[in-house]
């Protein structure tokens, strides 16, 4: 920031220069307070002056509408969407997010750097806040041959770049658990970049679980029994309570958030595909389930959002407070939380479920046809059936 837009802001959070968009007669869900009260938001150069009473010179009437702080999903796979990062823009800010934390291990599986890089150029022609973590493991396991290979000299230059957060979900558990030579290296060069690293631990308890998180694994999005979750939360890791299209364990986790935990609960989606966000929506969807289950409104949209802020470093948003980013989401109650208006960086970017940005694409060709298999034939579809039942994972 230039200094004079820090004076800019200090005068209009003061009152003695009008803001550029004030939206009033709001009902700000005070995350840090954690009361509702009635008020304006004064905006300035993409940024909250205050709230309060304020004049702009741009005037939105909320009419009573609640005003929540944009969510952030503190756990996602782009690719499991099956969409460019512009694409998943498009799909989740009419529905309140305004930031994912974006783990790139599917796309780097299989073009490595290349990918990743692709990954953050498409990020920045979103208008969603898109934040990444470099893939720990790739390939997911010794046992996979998808295309790519990533060591820890390999992952030095991305853990210096200021646009990625951090060490993405360290799946190999064991080897953190056994201190492989090759996974300590992965994770010394985290910290030496001071970057976070993200968990993914399921079913590991006792010490084995004391020696993930001594390496110092920030979060787990892979609980799905209170157990697991009391345990890690003990731990001193964020969970991150997942609601996807495969994954359902938002719910089956909910009675175990209290008043004393409940700012160590994030939310999360994991893997969602476009079917489900159109129909069930996003973390307004794991909004609507907390309420449902007993959680207050406010308790819920602080996992929704400052939590998950605090979590990742995200120093500049998570709350409507002066001097963060003005990602503001407009809902018409506290039950539903349906966003009538969402802004981004102060600029209103849907209404009443449409995205008003044009979607300018990123250059795909650094990825493009990179599934090859040069011994494929139709003849490795056929089953090699030796009576005439078959085991299958499912009938739908």
């Amino acid at each position: 920031m230039k200094r004079e837009d820090l004076k800019k802001l200090i005068d209009v959070a003061a009152g003695r220069e009008v803001a550029d968009l004030v939206i009033k007669n709001c009902r700000i869900v005070d995350v840090g307070s954690g009361e509702i009260r009635q008020g304006d938001i004064a905006i300035v150069q993409g940024l909250i002056a205050g709230t309060g009473d304020y004049e702009g010179r741009e005037v939105l009437d909320a009419r009573g509408l609640y005003a929540i702080p944009g969510m952030i999903d503190a756990h996602i796979h782009i690719e499991s969407a099956f969409v460019t990062p512009e694409e998943i823009s498009r799909l989740l800010v009419p529905f309140g997010t305004t930031t994912i934390i974006a783990d790139s291990h599917e796309i780097a599986n299989v073009a490595g750097l290349t990918g990743l890089a692709y990954l953050l150029d498409a990020a920045d022609k979103a208008t969603l806040h898109i934040e990444c973590v470099v893939p720990s493991c790739v390939p997911a396991t010794p046992f996979e041959n998808a295309g790519a290979i990533l060591e820890a000299e390999d992952l030095e230059a991305p853990l210096a770049d200021e646009r990625i957060l951090g060490l993405g979900e360290f799946m190999n558990f064991p080897g953190i658990i056994h201190a492989d030579p090759a996974v300590l290296d992965k994770i010394m060069a985290a910290k030496k970049a001071n970057k976070l690293i993200d968990g993914h631990s399921p079913g590991i308890s006792g010490k084995e679980l004391c020696a993930y998180a001594s390496a110092g694994i920030l979060a787990d999005h892979e609980c799905s029994t209170r157990e697991e979750m009391q345990e890690r939360l003990a731990n001193g890791m964020y969970i991150l309570m997942r609601q996807g299209s495969a994954c359902h364990n938002l719910e089956d986790l909910l009675p175990m958030v209290t008043e004393r935990n409940a700012r160590r609960c994030l939310l999360c989606s994991d893997d969602r595909q476009p079917k489900t966000i159109l129909e069930e929506g996003h973390l307004d969807d794991h909004l609507r389930k907390c309420v449902k289950h007993g959680i207050h409104p406010v308790t819920a949209v602080q996992m929704a959002s400052l939590n998950a802020a605090e979590a990742f470093g995200l120093k500049d948003r998570g709350g409507l407070f002066p001097g963060k980013r003005a990602d503001i989401t407009l809902v018409n109650n506290l039950g539903e939380f349906k966003a009538k208006h969402v802004f981004i960086d102060g600029v209103e970017v849907a209404r009443d479920g449409r995205y008003l940005p044009q979607v300018e694409g990123a250059d795909i060709s650094p990825v493009r046809s990179s599934v090859q298999d040069k011994h494929f034939s139709i003849d490795k579809l056929k089953l090699k059936q030796k009576s005439r039942k078959v085991h299958a994972v499912d009938i739908p």
